[in-house]
């Protein structure tokens, strides 16, 4: 694929590729007229009020009921933080972290402990090409001081993604422009409350790491990430162990893209992402050590920023669009 053409599919997938963890099931963002609705898990659909201009990309379960995030414009046209959250039909709008330090804030992504709202990542910076990430920590009734995870590098920072650890820590990973090619970056936030300097996952190269995605497994975590390798981008897969990544492995073909990790059972871990050819969605069922066990895939033509929610069903999966009201069956394919 074109690399400027994927630069631009990118840009209006940020959100969708960082999400923090994926342990319960999610609420799902549906488009409406006159903004948008949130499905819970129940099926009950609840109307967002959702401000002219903005835009709901990630949603999350609370213990005490369910979190939007996403952006809308400031009394000045800039880009701020908006989140929601909510508990049956009652929607409440959470203040943004206060010390802003640059015009453009994007892509909120959420912490969730224990089914409570700890914190927040974002992207904060002048334009898209000089993104620092930020952090702050939320009480229960207000922010603290946001951090700089990482400060703006040489071009851009895209693509956040977390896990927390078994041990209450928090790993995030994004994709970071070091001068030559994007490369995949990570931190991790200490029991000190404090995030360790940003660092590759992996050893550089001279082609780019895109579209992380990150997960918890037994015994550490799991990063997913796509590589172009010349021609095409190839899935790849690393695992974190003892305070560090181990060498990638390919974990999908030529032409896959954009991945996320979907509920799944415990000790397994589902990666969904998007296939060029054939065109459609794959789903491949990971062991603890980031080894594909088995694979599920479907032909589908929607759009790649709608992805399908990832369920169990009899000897399979079932990829559902809820905005579309399409649902396909795939079923499992052992590999060798």
């Amino acid at each position: 694929m074109h690399t400027a053409r994927l630069a631009v599919i990118i840009s209006a997938l940020l959100s969708l590729a960082g999400r923090a963890g994926a342990e319960a099931s999610r609420p799902l963002l549906l488009p409406a007229e006159d903004g948008a609705q949130l499905q819970l898990a129940s099926g009950e659909r609840i109307a967002l009020p959702v401000p002219r201009g903005a835009t709901l990309d990630t949603a999350l379960p609370l213990d005490a009921g369910w979190l939007a995030a996403g952006i809308r414009p400031d009394a000045e046209g800039r880009g701020e933080i908006l989140l929601l959250t909510g508990d049956g039909t009652a929607v409440t709008e959470l203040p943004p972290p206060a010390g802003r330090t640059a015009a453009i804030r994007q892509q909120p992504l959420p912490l969730v402990e224990d089914g409570r709202l700890a914190g927040l990542l974002w992207l904060e910076g002048a334009d898209r090409r000089s993104f620092g990430v930020r952090f702050a920590q939320w009480s229960g009734s207000g922010w603290s001081t946001p951090q700089t995870v990482a400060s703006p590098g040489p071009g851009s920072q895209l693509a956040l993604s977390a896990a927390r650890l078994a041990d209450g820590t928090w790993l995030a990973a994004w994709s970071a422009f070091d001068g030559t090619d994007d490369e995949i970056v990570w931190s991790r936030r200490g029991k000190d409350g404090a995030w360790s300097p940003a660092r590759r996952a992996v050893a550089g190269n001279e082609v780019p790491d895109i579209t992380p995605a990150l997960t918890t497994v037994r015994g550490g975590a799991l990063l997913a990430w796509s590589r172009f390798d010349g021609s095409e981008y190839r899935m790849m897969v690393s695992r974190f162990r003892d305070g560090a990544w181990t060498a990638p492995e390919t974990a999908g073909g030529p032409g896959t893209l954009f991945p996320s990790f979907e509920p799944a059972p415990r000790g397994a871990a589902w990666l969904l992402y998007r296939t060029a050819e054939p065109r459609g969605w794959a789903v491949a069922e990971l062991d603890a050590g980031g080894r594909t066990v088995r694979q599920a895939a479907v032909l589908s033509n929607t759009p790649a920023a709608e992805r399908p929610a990832v369920r169990a069903g009899t000897g399979g999966l079932i990829l559902e669009w809820p905005g579309r009201a399409e649902r396909r069956t795939a079923l499992w394919e052992k590999l060798p």
